[in-house]
């Protein structure tokens, strides 16, 4: 198995585990918007959404063994979907929770801790669109190296002139 491959598949993992916390607690969250009518509705189902299709291509990606150029355009656009669905996170934690500040440490609490769970939520929200683009450079990677022409010997060969440079004749 080529190290791009086994990379690949860390990071497809990872990318699961991030969204299926993400959609745990999104899903945790719209049920508290429906009994108590307490959050976000349309940001929620945003980031359901986004991690729903999340965890079906990943555990999809894993089982497949190949690459396409197709993963890496759609690893660049959930890359831009995580990060959107972070900053929608992150908006409605500092305008509407008043959770108190980063450096808050004081209202840390082991159960019913709602600053908490949307703390995760963002959290591994961030790190889902971080692990979406490391799996868009690995991509990219894999795909001009499988694109680049070998010799016999394995040194690449040289490639030929665009057809608007000049001659050198």
């Amino acid at each position: 198995m080529p190290i791009s491959r086994a990379v690949s598949v860390a990071l497809r993992f990872a990318q699961f585990v991030c969204a299926a916390i993400v959609l745990g607690l999104s899903a945790y969250f719209l049920h508290q918007y429906d009994a108590h009518h307490v959050g976000p509705f349309n940001r929620l189902v945003f980031s359901t959404v986004v991690s729903a299709i999340t965890v079906w291509l990943a555990v999809l990606w894993m089982a497949l063994d190949h690459s396409t150029v197709i993963h890496i355009g759609t690893d660049l656009f959930f890359c831009a979907a995580w990060f959107a669905v972070f900053g929608l996170l992150q908006d409605y934690y500092d305008d509407q929770i008043k959770c108190g500040s980063v450096w808050n440490w004081g209202s840390i609490g082991v159960t019913n801790n709602y600053c908490g769970q949307w703390n995760a939520a963002q959290a591994f929200s961030f790190l889902a669109a971080v692990f979406w683009f490391a799996s868009f450079l690995v991509g990219i990677l894999a795909w001009s190296r499988a694109r680049a022409t070998v010799a016999a010997d394995g040194a690449p060969v040289a490639r030929h002139r665009g057809w608007f440079r000049r001659s050198h004749v």
